[in-house]
């Protein structure tokens, strides 16, 4: 009985510890952008044209003590259009990903950051705005 207490003493140690590092990460940083060139957004903005191409979205995450993923969920209204594991390491830790944007795709946007395990730390919106 001994050894299944020490188990489970250490599964709540880990557990404890897992949950005290995802508590720590903050999102320093988040811009959605027409493009990143050296580790820097591009022409951040709110409202892009139906025209874009393609949109980024940019994030700086502090707080990571251990290498972990974090999520850029990209939605579209009510539906997920993409969800973008991104590796994050200790420290100041500049991530992106990009989504293609199709003409038609116009209306409200949003980019949730989220982490490990579930918790949005940051939601990012904008508008995808019909041009004529």
């Amino acid at each position: 009985m001994k050894a299944c207490f020490g188990c489970l003493f250490l599964l709540l140690v880990l557990a404890t510890a897992a949950l005290a590092q995802q508590d720590s990460l903050v999102v320093a940083k988040a811009e959605i952008c027409l493009d990143v060139e050296d580790r820097q957004p591009v022409e951040a903005a709110a409202v892009f044209a139906d025209t874009v191409g393609q949109i980024y979205c940019f994030s700086i995450i502090e707080g990571a003590e251990d290498s972990l993923l974090i999520t850029h969920k990209w939605i579209r209204g009510d539906h997920e259009m993409a969800a973008v594991p991104l590796a994050v390491q200790p420290g100041a830790w500049r991530t992106w990903s990009s989504k293609r944007i199709m003409k038609e795709w116009t209306g409200e946007w949003k980019v949730d950051i989220i982490a490990p395990d579930g918790t949005v730390l940051k939601s990012v919106g904008f508008e995808i705005e019909a041009t004529e």
